[in-house]
């Protein structure tokens, strides 16, 4: 693990900003969901995978919608596609 050298101080309600260099290095925007680890070694932040892997299997998803002439498969996956993105 690389040291940043970048300080930043905890706020009265707990928060802390994580720096744009940092975000724009693992590629996160406002909204990205984040997880904290607390080891012996510090407090580690990393992307939310849940999300990932939701947006991965919408793509497949949208492929096959795209791809598929078949009626019936194409408004079981839609249905499918709104459901995943519900939630």
């Amino acid at each position: 693990m690389k040291a940043l050298g970048i300080v930043r101080h905890i706020d009265d309600l707990g928060r802390v900003v994580i720096p744009a260099e940092v975000r724009k290095v693992n590629g996160w925007k406002a909204g990205t969901p984040v997880e904290m680890l607390a080891t012996e070694n510090g407090l580690f932040i990393n992307e939310y995978k849940s999300d990932l892997e939701k947006k991965a299997l919408l793509d497949s998803l949208y492929e096959v919608y795209q791809s598929t002439e078949n009626e019936a498969a194409y408004e079981i996956i839609g249905r499918a596609i709104d459901f995943v993105k519900k939630g």
